[in-house]
């Protein structure tokens, strides 16, 4: 064996171990993206809805419903998921999120504080399907 040749086949021996390392790379990025991908459609699913049955202002009509989704703001802020256009709602006037496996609300400080089934909210609650969350002048439903 000649040095030139021994030189060739450790430059081929190279190249082919560089173009694996590059392509184990890049399939473990594909993977990352894939999963990245499918934890984003999990959270954009709702996983159920709150439905306005009673409202003193006329929009949103009642009947209305909107998505719920692992976290969920209510207020009058255009930035909220629950956009409510009462006087009697703060800009950001409660939170709905789910951990561990409940849901939560929790009233975000707000000037009139939020109701739950009829009770003030002090700090923040579990609830469940068919709670009543009343915000201002609007009253939803949890629908589960």
């Amino acid at each position: 064996m000649t040095p030139e040749l021994i030189l060739l086949i450790f430059r081929v021996l190279s190249g082919l171990l560089l173009l694996g390392f590059l392509g184990g790379i890049a399939w473990l990025i594909y993977r990352d993206m894939q999963v990245t991908a499918a934890a984003l459609v999990e959270q954009e699913r709702p996983y159920g809805r709150l439905r306005i049955i009673a409202n003193e202002v006329a929009q949103p009509a009642i009947d209305t419903t909107f998505p719920l989704l692992p976290i969920t703001s209510i207020g009058r802020a255009a930035s909220n998921t629950v956009v409510l256009p009462d006087g009697y709602a703060s800009a950001e006037h409660a939170l709905i999120t789910r951990r561990q496996g409940k849901w939560w609300l929790e009233d975000r400080g707000s000037r009139n504080g939020t109701l739950l089934n009829d009770v003030m909210l002090e700090g923040t609650a579990v609830i469940s399907a068919g709670d009543v969350i009343a915000v201002g002048g609007t009253v939803l439903k949890l629908e589960l």
